[in-house]
């Protein structure tokens, strides 16, 4: 993990006590490619190896279907579902990594939310900001964050756990962790009206070092913010 030297003087987010937080080669597929993309296949592969056995099985379904859609149809719709999918696993993966137990998909009160860690007592649940659309971010993401809060609130409430969202920036959409700072107070409201939504992390590619692509997480609580960049 490498920080960023910005946000001066802000203190760490703690969560339960523990710290929180350019065109690459294409291979030859085969059963034991999950991407077309070196470098996703590489970071997927080394994703896996920070969940449980019944995670890894549903993660690796639900990229292998995506990857024969993609492959079956070859259109921007399919290939865009294929990434979604894996940067859905980033935000849960750097968190394993620090100690944590999210598992993927596991079902819970006859809902299935993207993961849950029993042990910390959380979940997190993720949303893609990506291009086009006609309403701000700060619009589309409150809605998304609200719908989400929503529709867990009673299982958050009837388990103790509490919430995480995470807010994947497409580069595309041209929306940078930085305007997401710039937009900190609007969000924060959001953390003060649902007690139980303990967390915002917004995320997207930052850089890419020998062939090693890294990310940087802006995360807002309701007290303090942090930057952090981790290679994926």
């Amino acid at each position: 993990m490498s920080t960023y030297p910005g946000f001066p003087g802000r203190s760490p987010i703690f969560l339960n006590g523990t710290l929180l937080l350019g065109g690459f080669k294409t291979v030859n597929m085969d059963e034991n490619t999950f991407s077309p993309n070196s470098s996703i296949d590489t970071s997927i592969k080394k994703i896996l190896k920070y969940f449980d056995i019944d995670s890894q099985r549903r993660m690796k379904k639900v990229i292998l279907d995506a990857k024969k859609a993609a492959e079956k149809h070859q259109n921007e719709n399919t290939d865009a579902a294929a990434r979604h999918k894996f940067r859905e696993f980033i935000p849960a993966y750097i968190l394993n990594r620090e100690g944590f137990a999210f598992e993927y998909e596991k079902p819970i009160h006859g809902k299935t939310p993207d993961w849950l860690d029993d042990t910390n007592k959380l979940m997190l649940e993720s949303y893609t900001y990506e291009r086009g659309g006609t309403s701000s971010l700060v619009d589309r993401a409150i809605s998304a964050v609200n719908n989400k809060y929503n529709k867990y609130k009673k299982i958050l409430a009837a388990d103790s756990l509490q919430l995480i969202i995470s807010v994947y920036l497409d580069f595309l959409s041209v929306m940078s962790l930085d305007e997401c700072r710039g937009y900190s107070e609007e969000f924060r409201t959001l953390l003060k009206d649902n007690d139980l939504l303990k967390l915002i992390v917004f995320f997207t590619e930052t850089r890419v070092v020998d062939g090693v692509p890294y990310y940087g997480l802006y995360c807002l609580s309701e007290k303090y913010e942090e930057y952090f960049e981790y290679d994926v």
